[in-house]
């Protein structure tokens, strides 16, 4: 049988797997190469100068909603006359990501796959006032309308599937949650030598809770003096820096070969990963971090409580936990070492049984193929 012709369309370098958007794109793709006849193309159009500061100056400066500049009517033109350049020959297009190419039309079948739709996006990181309501529903009721028209819409959540319904009234479905796998190679065993130190692996360290979880260690690390707290990723700050226990190993980049031996050794012997984030959607670090037996604390909200099975593959306490509930979570995990060691069995089987891009390249090959029968 002759393979479909697809044509891959992302924002985003074909091979580079920094972050967890880079990982993604890169790995899904390889999937589809293995069923389709597949050609990459990157689509990339600059903001424009003016819409963009003048927007910022009426925000910031006179404290007037701004339009959102960057899904602009313009740019969102623009990248669409680029897709018309190269759109043709395919059997059908696959985009990574959605709002970027709700000004495009395909001639053929399209699919698209993204962590989350717009407006859930918008709302996990920006405010409603800050934003003129009409130039929002633009994009809000163009995106539904081009996602509506979708061959098949695929999630790297069931939540975002979910939301999405919610949000746009979009057909339940066209709507998949295919879930995604990490940046990395599954270990072939589990490193764990018996330490009690926390990770953290964060951008923003308030925003994933960096604050709870260095209140938390200041209590414990009076009780248990061989306790470390290892940070990746952005500065948390000197006073949190400069504390005892404390290891800040800055950002790591995976494609940088010591980078990557310093992350895999973190995931490997870390007690647990701590991630109490105030705003997320389907973190990458929980399933890299269970790929290793590493359990996982964090909240019940976002598409969370699909990546760790509560007091078997980790902790999913309520959104946001105290930092003495935190506290009493872990140290009943300290002192009952069996239930901590069938955690960590639990979230390395859970991990590798379904959060393997070959399961979900698996899924993505008999949802694409049925558009077509």
């Amino acid at each position: 049988m002759k393979q479909k012709r697809l044509l891959y369309i992302s924002t985003l370098p074909e091979k580079s797997q920094t972050g967890g958007a880079n990982a993604v794109n890169f790995h899904i793709f390889k999937e589809l190469e293995k069923n389709f006849d597949c050609t990459y193309y990157k689509i990339t159009v600059e903001e424009d100068f003016f819409e963009k500061y003048y927007s910022k100056i009426l925000r910031k400066l006179f404290h007037r909603p701004g339009q959102f500049s960057f899904y602009s009517k313009k740019r969102l033109d623009a990248i669409a006359r680029e897709f018309s350049k190269i759109s043709q020959g395919y059997d059908f297009i696959f985009f990574r990501g959605f709002t970027p190419w709700i000004h495009c039309k395909p001639e053929v079948p399209y699919v698209a796959y993204n962590d989350v739709n717009f407006q859930q996006f918008f709302e996990n990181t920006f405010s409603y006032r800050d934003f003129n309501s009409e130039d929002l529903n633009r994009i809000f009721l163009t995106e539904k309308e081009w996602l509506s028209n979708a061959g098949m819409v695929f999630f790297e959540s069931v939540w975002g599937a979910e939301r999405c319904h919610e949000q746009y009234d979009v057909s339940r479905n066209i709507l998949k949650g295919l879930g995604r796998g990490g940046s990395i190679d599954l270990p072939k065993n589990d490193g764990y030598q018996g330490s009690l130190d926390f990770l953290l692996v964060a951008n923003n360290f308030f925003q994933k809770g960096g604050d709870i979880t260095f209140e938390v260690f200041k209590r414990l690390v009076v009780k248990y003096p061989d306790m470390n707290f290892h940070i990746v990723g952005g500065y948390p700050g000197d006073e949190v820096v400069d504390y005892k226990g404390v290891q800040y190993h800055g950002r790591l980049n995976k494609e940088s070969e010591s980078d990557f031996r310093v992350l895999m050794d973190l995931y490997s012997k870390s007690f647990l990963l701590m991630h109490l984030t105030r705003e997320d959607t389907n973190p990458l670090v929980i399933t890299e971090a269970g790929y290793f037996g590493c359990p996982t604390i964090s909240v019940d909200n976002f598409a969370i409580p699909e990546l760790i099975k509560s007091n078997e593959t980790g902790i999913v306490l309520p959104y946001l936990p105290a930092v003495e509930l935190v506290q009493n979570a872990i140290e009943s995990l300290i002192e009952n070492k069996d239930h901590y060691l069938d955690m960590r069995r639990g979230v390395w089987d859970f991990s590798h049984d379904n959060f393997s891009w070959n399961v979900i390249g698996a899924h993505l090959k008999k949802y694409i193929h049925s558009i077509f029968e």
